[in-house]
């Protein structure tokens, strides 16, 4: 059963990957073997690097321009998942054999690639101060496909992205110096909850 395609399809945009990353990803693909990676999570309302020992990899695709990995974790828990790979670091390949998925955790990782798909790809554009923590690369809101200095104290970043509630929050954390531009109907989401928090406090 292979799930594995190779050859990626070129992107339409110019991508910020790590190519090394993909590749060690691709090795454990295509050779079959679980890895140990570190993964981005927000738990309660933090970001966090986290390390997992015993991932096993299973299909890279592209979804609007974002490189996405399709994943199970260890060696008890059933339910498959899809990532950004910009969310992914530090792979080490290891020398055990990945997880054989059964017939009902097929079924469940294609619930998951389906659910993954039906998440829309959106185009982020924000303005942001340069010595800021989204700048300098500490906060990440998606795939860097464009930097410009607008002055001497803030740029414009485009990043390509998957638009979930996840990326509204952390959004909203940091409208006190983040500026969405597009899309728009981000931005008015955004400012609704703006809104609905200065009621609060008035």
């Amino acid at each position: 059963m292979g799930i594995y395609l190779t050859g990626l399809p070129k992107p339409s945009l110019k991508m910020n990957v790590d190519t090394q990353l993909v590749k060690q990803i691709e090795h454990a693909i295509k050779h079959k073997r679980a890895v140990s990676a570190e993964l981005y999570r927000v738990l309660y309302d933090e970001a966090h690097w986290l390390k997992f020992t015993g991932l096993s990899f299973y299909n890279l695709v592209e979804q609007g321009g974002v490189l996405m990995v399709q994943f199970m974790v260890g060696q008890l828990h059933d339910k498959c998942y899809q990532m950004p790979v910009y969310r992914i670091r530090n792979v080490q390949v290891l020398q055990r054999t990945r997880r054989e998925p059964s017939t009902e955790q097929l079924k469940s990782l294609r619930s998951a690639i389906n659910k993954g798909m039906k998440q829309e790809a959106i185009e982020l554009i924000v303005k942001v101060p340069i010595h800021s923590a989204v700048n300098q690369g500490f906060i990440e809101l998606g795939e860097l496909t464009d930097k410009q200095k607008i002055d001497d104290k803030n740029v414009l970043l485009t990043y390509q992205t998957i638009n979930t509630e996840q990326l509204t929050d952390e959004l909203f954390k940091c409208a006190h110096w983040l500026e969405v531009i597009k899309p728009e109907k981000l931005r008015q989401r955004i400012v609704s909850k703006l809104k609905a928090a200065t009621t609060n406090y008035l």
